[in-house]
């Protein structure tokens, strides 16, 4: 039932964020996508995507819920056991926290410095341990993302301020 009702709010939170994003007014530089283009397109994706999955869920029966239910438990237990990691809260709770801190570093560092800081410390925390590939995979990840969201679909990132900013006019 929660994941019904969880599903119908999505379908309904994205009906109305398109609907406000269509009040999205026309950017001052000239784009050739628009300034509405992606959120639309997102939007609509995700209502597509969740308006699927509440159909199967109201045809769906309630024994193959259960079943369902009593399947991915068994397979969570014994991908424990496979494996010997364990659902950490500790490490949910520093996942967290860490998403909050990035959310607040990209407006105050800006998105190119700050993304692959959180990378680097999220995937060390996390277990990865060789250093070279850290920066590797937190370079590479940033320049696909300046390339994409930049250069081919003119999203401007934010830049951060003060010294920040000014490297971030370094980087693009």
């Amino acid at each position: 039932m929660g994941e019904k009702v969880v599903t119908a709010m999505l379908c309904l939170f994205s009906v109305i964020a398109y609907g406000i994003a269509t009040t999205i007014p026309p950017p001052f530089v000239q784009s050739p996508l628009g300034a509405d283009f992606w959120p639309k397109l997102v939007l609509t994706i995700v209502f597509a995507a969740s308006a699927i999955h509440l159909v199967r869920l109201f045809f769906r029966r309630k024994e193959i819920e259960e079943r369902l239910a009593r399947e991915a438990e068994e397979a969570r237990k014994r991908e424990e056991e496979e494996t010997g990691e364990r659902e950490i809260f500790s490490l949910f709770l520093f996942g967290t926290i860490l998403s909050f801190l990035y959310i607040l570093g990209v407006g105050l560092i800006g998105f190119t410095l700050a993304t692959p800081i959180f990378m680097a410390i999220f995937m060390y925390v996390t277990g990865f341990r060789k250093k070279i590939m850290i920066a590797v995979v937190s370079l590479g990840t940033i320049t696909v993302f300046l390339l994409l969201f930049v250069k081919i679909t003119f999203i401007p990132l934010p830049r951060g301020y003060g010294i920040f900013r000014s490297i971030s006019y370094l980087v693009y």
